[in-house]
């Protein structure tokens, strides 16, 4: 997968969507950075609209 996303004003790659609505997401500046956060504060890299269905 490599959908693009907004959170806190950087973009990051989706690594992987758990069904508890999290996700694993990766600095497009630094790969070794990896975040775990909730789908709710993600928004989409093309449309700034919140990502309700990712995968």
């Amino acid at each position: 997968m490599s959908k693009k996303v907004l959170y806190k004003g950087q973009i990051y790659t989706i690594l992987f969507r758990y069904e508890t609505g999290y996700c694993e997401i990766r600095d497009l500046t630094n790969s070794c950075k990896v975040k775990l956060v909730h789908c709710s504060e993600l928004t989409s890299a093309h449309t700034g609209k919140v990502c309700n269905n990712l995968i």
